[in-house]
């Protein structure tokens, strides 16, 4: 059972509850690219296949879909068949969705390597890509004092999320680990530290409260040892970790999204 702040519990349901989705198949277009930093590109996507209602959970940050890059000899998305063998598709979480203009945005860090990095590398008003799912949300809680948010680049855009998504009354504390430093919860009082490389980040994590919620997402190998850390004398409760490696040095193809560091 979790206490909260307010002196209540949970009643015995976790934490971090899920929301299953119907899975959409979809063929979009840029619409327009906005350059982030040196390092990150956010592509807006659109088209007659993207839904009005496009599912989001509310404080469902870590919201991801599947990118099916076109085909490199012919040039076309050719959408995979339910049951049939898979193309080349990396995941990407859902920056933003606006239901008036319809437009859907994805936040890249740039690199060459991978179907999909050479892709966004390319990009331009009118290409097309396809685009699978969500498949479903984990939905965050909301009714906790703290956050601390422990990210790399590929985890910025679940970051700025929780930013714009978490009730005001919610302290938040982030903490970057490489990437070009940019301004990051405008909406927002929030302590941001970027750090150049995981080089003495569990010594800026440093003590944390006994009610904080710890989400972070980035390389496997530093995300193992953020927990290693959280869990090391119960800083911190399994329950009020959600902790994800999303990509593994050495290692071609990005990490199952479920996947726990």
């Amino acid at each position: 059972m979790t206490k909260l702040p307010d002196g209540s519990s949970t009643g015995g349901e976790p934490l971090v509850r899920r929301e299953r989705r119907t899975p959409r198949r979809r063929i979009l277009r840029v619409t327009r690219v906005e350059e982030l930093s040196p390092t990150m590109r956010r592509i807006w996507l659109g088209g007659d296949d993207l839904e009005p209602d496009f599912p989001l959970g509310e404080l469902g940050a870590s919201d991801h879909v599947k990118l099916v890059p076109p085909d490199p000899g012919t040039g076309r998305v050719e959408l995979p068949p339910p049951d049939g063998p898979r193309p080349a598709m990396r995941d990407y979480t859902i920056r933003r969705f606006d239901p008036v203009a319809k437009e859907l945005a994805l936040d890249f860090v740039l690199h060459s390597h991978g179907p999909a990095g050479r892709w966004a590398l390319g990009a331009v008003p009118g290409a097309e890509v396809g685009v699978l799912g969500p498949r479903g949300s984990q939905i965050f809680p909301g009714s906790v004092s703290d956050y601390l948010i422990v990210v790399d680049e590929t985890g910025l855009p679940a970051a700025e999320r929780f930013l714009e998504e978490l009730p005001a009354s919610v302290a938040v504390r982030v903490l970057v680990i490489g990437g070009s430093p940019r301004p990051l919860g405008d909406e927002r009082p929030v302590k941001v530290t970027w750090l150049p490389s995981a080089e003495g980040l569990l010594d800026t994590v440093g003590d944390v409260p006994s009610d904080v919620f710890v989400w972070a997402a980035g390389e496997a190998d530093v995300m193992r040892e953020v927990r290693a850390y959280l869990r090391d004398d119960q800083r911190v409760d399994r329950e009020r970790l959600s902790i994800h490696g999303y990509w593994r040095v050495g290692v071609a193809g990005a990490l199952p999204r479920e996947e726990e560091a």
